[in-house]
């Protein structure tokens, strides 16, 4: 059910040695004042030990920008979980590998604190902290007068909305929050036929990597990154039937609104949104690229887990 294309590292030492004066674009989220203080003495410190080729705030990036950048050996994202999320969907089409440094609540993604990033630079030089292949997924909107799924073998339009995500794809009921209806049909130009129809708040699908944050939230199931599959958890199902379900990466999903709100919502890793109408559909599907990111060699996925998600912690007593 895996493919190479997703999986962990098999070893810690998978990581290509990086040259010995590498060139780094440093993305840095200038909204955030503790990371303009930072970069005041880390961007000196970087400037010694590698080529620094861009210096971009990642307020203004985009997959544009990024197609635009220099070659560069690594990627240093500074800021929070949410500010690498928005750099995984911008540095897409580049095989560059991502090293989050925190400056957030949480850390999830953005692993590194400045000084571990110092501690372990010769690591990292020489490629031996632990990289994983993330999946992303495409997600499309197809106007209200598209074929069906594309049947019977008719090639869909051109979508009307079209986002990449990294964690999830969520569509959210929104004002005035009335349940909305939301058909669901996995690989249907292959079954000729809909999975289901349910009425709730909303839907959300996510790839592993986005397994521990809305759909965790929502009673989906933690999913490895390392393992080839998408979760869909339903958003408070009118039904005490609907349980989450993990499928096959490959599979098209999708979805078609039965009615709507005026606010009903699609919204991409909780940052870009789009607002959805009745009797649109949405497709979501693997993503033909990765995003690499290398590790903190302090942690590892299940630790992370258990230290900062407080995975099977035991009640306390006051």
């Amino acid at each position: 059910m895996s493919t190479p294309g997703d999986q962990t590292s098999p070893t810690p030492h998978e990581g290509q040695p990086l040259p010995a004066r590498p060139r780094l674009l440093i993305l840095a989220n200038r909204g955030k004042e503790q990371v303009a203080r930072a970069m005041q003495a880390f961007g000196p410190w970087l400037k010694q030990r590698a080529e620094v080729v861009a210096e971009v705030d990642t307020l203004k990036m985009s997959q544009a920008h990024a197609a635009s950048l220099p070659p560069a050996d690594l990627a240093l994202v500074l800021g929070g979980d949410g500010t690498f999320l928005s750099q995984a969907r911008a540095m897409i089409g580049l095989d560059v590998p991502l090293l989050g440094i925190n400056f957030g609540k949480l850390g999830f993604l953005a692993e590194f604190t400045i000084e571990s990033f110092k501690q372990h630079w010769d690591a990292i030089l020489a490629g031996q902290c632990r990289t994983t292949q993330r999946m992303m997924v495409d997600v499309r909107v197809f106007a209200q007068d598209s074929p069906q799924w594309g049947e019977p073998d008719q090639a869909m339009p051109k979508p009307i909305f079209q986002a990449v995500a990294m964690n999830d794809a969520a569509i959210t009921a929104g004002p005035p929050y009335r349940m909305v209806e939301i058909g669901l049909a996995i690989d249907p130009r292959r079954s000729h036929s809909s999975a289901t129809k349910f009425a709730g708040d909303g839907l959300i699908i996510a790839t592993p990597s986005g397994s521990t944050a809305y759909n965790m939230a929502a009673g989906g199931p933690i999913v490895s990154p390392g393992v080839d599959a998408l979760t869909i958890t339903a958003i408070c199902p009118q039904s005490l039937a609907f349980r989450p379900i993990v499928l096959n990466a490959d599979l098209e999903v999708w979805l078609t609104l039965h009615s709507a709100n005026d606010g009903t919502t699609l919204v991409i890793d909780g940052q870009e949104s789009w607002k959805l109408q009745a009797h649109q559909q949405v497709l979501v599907t693997r993503h033909s690229k990765t995003v690499r990111l290398v590790h903190n060699p302090d942690y590892s996925y299940w630790s992370m887990l258990a230290q900062k998600m407080q995975w099977a912690a035991r009640p306390r007593r006051d």
